[in-house]
């Protein structure tokens, strides 16, 4: 009887260590892009959420909309993390260019498929978007948007401002990728979505 129960407590032990083990956290401000497999890479200070909602760009007939929402935990196949996804809709002198705002319901297997997806906090003096403006420490967020359209990635840097006394997003889209293609071939559409700053007033 003594023995099943010392069997009892060794497998208890084991099991706790081995969750333990399977699954240790990492801050996603102490991520260094190792990405070890059954990490949780958690936003321990909930620096995400402040983004989450839906924004709006205007200028005459041409207007982008976001909606940002913060997914908790989600698994890629490899690693757990905590990530903003999102989705837009891009209209370009009264023309819809792309709308993938139905897909923000769809919870995919890898969450990172939505077309704006990222989690990586930013400092001011980050060079990809230097901030001469920003307030020392402020943190922004580094993501990535995807041209539905046209199936070219771009970087999304985002900054969280105050336009009057409304909330609003500063955003910048960079940094779209190369794409490659054989001398007298048609070349592959250019990117579609708005190239550069913009300010978006949060709805």
């Amino acid at each position: 009887m003594k023995t099943i129960q010392y069997i009892k407590i060794m497998l208890f032990v084991v099991i706790t260590i081995n969750c333990n083990a399977q699954t240790s956290v990492v801050d996603l401000l102490d991520d260094d892009g190792s990405a070890i497999t059954n990490t949780y890479y958690k936003d321990v200070n909930n620096l995400l959420n402040p983004f989450e909602g839906t924004y709006l760009y205007t200028n005459g007939n041409t207007s982008f909309k976001i909606i940002l929402v913060k997914v908790v935990q989600q698994y890629n196949g490899r690693y757990y993390e905590d990530l903003l996804i999102g989705e837009y809709k891009y209209i370009e002198n009264g023309v819809l260019k792309v709308n993938t705002l139905p897909e923000l319901s769809t919870v995919y297997n890898n969450q990172r498929v939505h077309n704006i997806d990222g989690n990586s906090i930013i400092y001011n003096n980050d060079r990809a978007w230097k901030c001469p403006l920003c307030a020392t420490g402020e943190k922004r967020l580094e993501t990535s948007i995807r041209d539905a359209s046209t199936d070219r990635y771009a970087l999304l840097f985002m900054r969280k401002v105050m336009v009057g006394s409304q909330e609003a997003l500063s955003i910048k889209i960079s940094q779209v990728t190369m794409t490659s293609y054989q001398v007298g071939t048609t070349p592959p559409p250019a990117f579609s979505l708005p190239f550069g700053e913009y300010t978006l007033i949060k709805q």
